[in-house]
């Protein structure tokens, strides 16, 4: 580990840490208080991702990472970078208009619901693997070694969290894989888009709302096809494909990427 990188340690005693609060037991404590099973699941959510981004943003400060994680910067550089994933926003709703998902009984409390649970998501995931693993594991990186490494090394340690969806009762193994490799794609390109604009804002708000659209199949009174099932290693293999482009065109941002000393890089932060 050392010789891969001094602060690899670190970066995954903070990623067993975000697991660890994963498990609070809010969602039957909701439902002791009577609320429905959707909503308890995902206020429940909500607290944790709540719980989360406080465990980050606690570390982030006690290492002096404020700046670099993009904590302290609310104009992001480079605003077109982060334009460039919305279109993932597109494909959800395609999808179900594609497979002729049914969502004329849904109540307008659980869409809210769902927005602020996979808001609160894609907050608490940036700003735990790119706001303090990726971060930690550029400081802890080798003078000679490229930021390739570290960008790669914390999209990973995202990625294969998604191996935990084998435990969900309605998984598929070709499924949760290609979870895995877009999930590692996706945090390969926020790493690069976080490093280049300087803010960690844009992206837990374009995380979030790339998941909430991609998610109406869980909104109670949700219709899907009959023949949905069908569709599943198909829709796994397009998941990919989606998602190719964006990562290919980050990879090709990397270069762009320059430190310009400690806990500064290129013009992606500034003084606080």
């Amino acid at each position: 580990m050392k010789s891969l990188n001094s602060n690899l340690p670190t970066s995954i005693l903070v990623t067993f840490g975000f697991l660890v609060l994963l498990l609070l037991p809010f969602e039957p404590l909701l439902s002791l208080l009577g609320f429905g099973r959707f909503v308890s699941e995902h206020l429940g959510d909500t607290l944790k991702n709540l719980f989360i981004v406080i465990f980050g943003v606690v570390m982030i400060r006690r290492f002096g990472y404020r700046r670099m994680s993009g904590l302290t910067k609310f104009r992001p550089e480079n605003l077109y970078l982060i334009i460039i994933p919305f279109y993932f926003i597109l494909a959800g709703p395609a999808e179900y208009w594609l497979l002729n998902y049914q969502f004329h009984q849904i109540d307008p409390m659980h869409i809210l619901v769902l927005l602020v649970s996979t808001l609160s998501v894609g907050f608490s995931e940036e700003i735990i693997f790119r706001g303090f693993v990726l971060t930690n594991l550029i400081e802890g990186k080798s003078s000679g070694q490229s930021i390739a490494v570290p960008i790669l090394i914390s999209s990973a340690l995202f990625g294969i969290l998604h191996f935990l969806n084998l435990f969900q009762a309605d998984a598929h193994i070709i499924t949760v894989l290609a979870q895995v490799v877009y999930a590692t794609m996706f945090g390969i390109g926020f790493g690069v888009i976080l490093l280049r604009s300087g803010s960690i804002y844009p992206i837990g708000f374009v995380h979030g709302l790339i998941n909430f659209f991609s998610s109406w199949d869980q909104l109670p009174g949700a219709v899907e096809p009959t023949n949905v099932n069908d569709f599943k290693t198909w829709e796994a293999f397009i998941s990919v494909v989606i998602v190719l482009p964006f990562f290919l065109y980050m990879v090709s941002q990397i270069k762009s990427i320059s430190l310009n000393g400690k806990h500064q890089i290129g013009q992606a932060t500034e003084e606080e």
